[in-house]
């Protein structure tokens, strides 16, 4: 700004005139400005201290919301894994139990809890002792947003907000999320006061507000401080120059300046905009004043920032882990056999918290050795071999855990007079093992190593002691099968042997003797010849009814030793090798295992369609395919051979199938499935058979 004085030298009295509008303006001026920057001030702090506040109220709801559904879900497990252990507790049992109602009852932050109730509505579990056997559909008839709830859990997962009433008298906001436990007939519902989460964000606005306020009282003192001084200064600035009154608006508009331009920036959301006001006077501890203000708030958002990142981490952590130990448990319940379980359990350790090796051991009881089962290494295959043998030595890790039967967990194996060096597994840093057991009865060590020092925490010493719980019942389970199945075979080998013996036995001891008495009457009684051998053809049928019989219900030798797939596999391989044909195999669905009649069933019967393609199809190419579906399993045979007319049996009047279509057809119908046969001359042969699954 350029100030003139021309009219000063012609005109006293003008110039007089002049400065005091000069001064007047600039005053108006000044105050204006001031008055404009203490109002954006106030405005953008206040608009920015209620965003910080708001998105920080709806972080912490989303948190506590998780958290909410993360307890009930915890709660719907353990319940389920309690009920599948006690299948014998009745319904009342169930609720009598204390150990269930401990489970069913959890504290969910300060002043929530969980509680359980069936598909009807009754509780029967509650922090409350007066709210069990209450229906919670007519608890006052209201509110309607609780019974909306109640009423969608029955059908699955469920959650929405409702308005309760505090210990206090106070109608506050509660989250509530049900989950329905599987195969229980009981749902999980979990609750809480949702503004127990947002309270730390509600002081933080409390005190951005507090902070706002006390900067705006202070602004209006300055003020108030400035005007006092304009007004006791405004007669001696009239006698001063062009110069005064030059420097002086300066030194008020430009710090300003400053301060306005620097609210506008802070406003933006640039905390890190530090206001430069080195006037010396109140302006520059207002500019400061902003400062710390904007410090402040940056501090309290990085902090609240990084909180939620922590806790987010640590719940993404969390459930991390339960997905692994549920989805370990679902493949527990489907693979009976270990070489192929634990492989896997060890690839997905390693894979889904980045493990560097997990190792498997088993302890051989008949040497007393431990032997490695499982090698997963992250990268790498085969730096040691499967199935070597480690001594049971009380000076490394895992012989010392596989003895004593309890955890190590060392963090820095450089420290543990116990860890053994590995030239294959040198990038070990961290090694965590625990015990595999029933009981006091160890099975086997599952061990952890990791390439970082203070790898593993409580988290995952949690998760692989559960793991390790699963594996422990993984392992007696196949135990519990193959002892099972051994005894199934020797049974049904009884069960031959008798049959044989009190049927077969019997039948041909009388054909001898039959045989016997027609030879001794050749000679002189030739109508009593042709009445023993009568007699024996009679027996000779029975006895080769009874074989069929005993053959029909006899367990086939391969199924004894391999899955119901690999059966299959090995015949197709067996037909191509005896009759050159061109044969594939295929498997749809999830494998599992089916029961042994059923599996006899389908293999018997893939075994006379492809003797029967092999005698009569003249085919060039074959397919045989096993599809597992949810409720039943499914084998087809089809070739492109000669085809033929299926005939359907009319009894004694009419033409009827061969041998084996009959037997294959009452084969599947005695297995409560059903067959079919599709044909025609020149296009080739496709036989179904659909038999149910459980």
């Amino acid at each position: 700004m350029k100030v003139r004085f021309g009219i000063r030298a012609k005109i006293l009295i003008f110039f007089l005139a002049l400065s005091f509008i000069s001064l007047g303006v600039i005053s108006s001026v000044a105050f204006r400005t001031i008055y404009e920057v203490s109002y954006l001030v106030k405005e953008n702090s206040i608009n920015m201290g209620q965003e910080v506040a708001r998105q920080s109220i709806v972080a912490l709801e989303d948190l506590g919301r998780r958290l909410v559904q993360r307890r009930a879900l915890n709660v719907a497990n353990e319940i389920e894994l309690f009920t599948r252990y006690h299948p014998y507790l009745s319904a009342s049992e169930l609720k009598a139990n204390k150990e269930l109602a401990e489970i069913a009852v959890q504290n969910v932050g300060q002043t929530g809890y969980t509680m359980v109730y069936d598909k009807t509505g009754v509780v029967y579990f509650n922090n409350d002792p007066k709210m069990v056997g209450i229906n919670l559909l007519r608890v006052a008839g209201e509110p309607v947003y609780f019974s909306s709830i109640v009423e969608r859990s029955f059908l699955g997962e469920a959650s929405g907000y409702y308005e309760w009433e505090d210990a206090r008298g106070n109608v506050r906001i509660k989250y509530m999320h049900c989950i329905p436990v599987e195969g229980a007939g009981l749902v999980v519902a979990a609750s809480t006061y949702i503004d127990e989460y947002s309270a730390p964000a509600t002081e933080l606005e409390s005190e951005i507000a507090a902070t706002v306020l006390a900067t705006s009282q202070y602004i209006d003192e300055q003020l108030r401080k400035t005007q006092l001084i304009f007004t006791a200064i405004f007669g001696g600035m009239i006698l001063i120059a062009a110069t005064v009154i030059f420097l002086l608006s300066r030194a008020i508009t430009r710090p300003i300046m400053a301060l306005t331009r620097g609210a506008e920036v802070i406003a933006k959301g640039e905390l890190d905009y530090s206001i430069r006001a080195e006037t010396g006077d109140e302006i520059q501890q207002l500019a400061e004043q902003f400062n710390e203000m904007a410090k402040a708030l940056k501090e309290s958002y990085t902090d609240l920032e990084q909180k939620v990142a922590e806790r987010t981490k640590r719940e993404r952590q969390r459930a991390e882990q339960l997905r692994t130990i549920n989805e370990v448990g679902r493949k527990i319940s489907s693979i009976v056999n270990l070489d192929e379980l634990l492989p896997y359990v060890g690839d997905l350790l390693r894979e889904t918290f980045h493990y560097y090796n997990v190792n498997i051991f088993l302890l051989e009881p008949s040497s007393g050795r431990l032997v490695l089962k499982a090698l997963c290494i992250s990268g790498q295959k085969g730096v040691i071999p499967v199935g070597v043998p480690l001594e049971m030595d009380e000076e490394s890790i895992v012989g010392w855990v596989a003895q004593a039967g309890e955890p190590i967990l060392a963090n820095d194996v450089s420290e543990n007079p116990k860890y053994r060096a590995v030239e294959a597994l040198r990038d070990t840093k961290s090694e965590l093992a625990v015990p595999v057991r029933i009981g006091s009865n160890v099975l086997g060590v599952l061990d952890i190593e990791s390439t970082e020092v203070d790898a593993f925490g409580e988290a995952d010493l949690f998760t692989a002691q559960t793991l390790a719980d699963q594996l422990a019942v993984a392992i007696e389970n196949a135990r519990l099968y193959e002892e099972t199945r051994q005894m199934a075979v020797m049974e049904e080998r009884n069960r031959m042997a008798r049959e044989i013996h009190d049927t077969l036995a019997q039948g041909f001891s009388g054909i001898i003797l039959q045989l016997e008495a027609a030879e001794q009457a050749l000679s002189s009684d030739a109508p009593a010849v042709e009445r023993h051998l009568n007699q024996a053809r009679s027996l000779a049928r029975k006895s080769l009814a009874e074989a069929r019989r005993s053959v029909w219900n006899l367990r086939p030798q391969a199924l004894e030793q391999l899955p119901l797939s690999e059966a299959l596999k090995q015949e197709v391989d067996k037909f191509i090798q005896n009759s050159g044909l061109n044969a594939q195999f295929t498997v749809f669905g999830d494998k599992r295992d089916l029961p042994p009649e059923v599996e006899a069933g389908l293999l018997r019967i893939c075994q006379e369609s492809l003797t029967n393609i092999g005698r009569h199809a003249k085919a060039t190419e074959v397919e045989v395919s096993l599809t597992f579906n949810e409720s039943a399993v499914e084998l087809s045979v089809s070739d492109n051979g000669v085809g033929f007319r299926p005939r359907v049996s009319k009894g004694a009047k009419g033409k009827s199938d061969t041998f084996g279509l009959i037997s294959m057809r009452e084969r599947a119908r005695g297995l409560g499935g059903t067959f079919e046969v599709q044909s025609k001359r020149g296009k080739g042969t496709l036989v179904r058979v659909v038999v149910p699954a459980n």
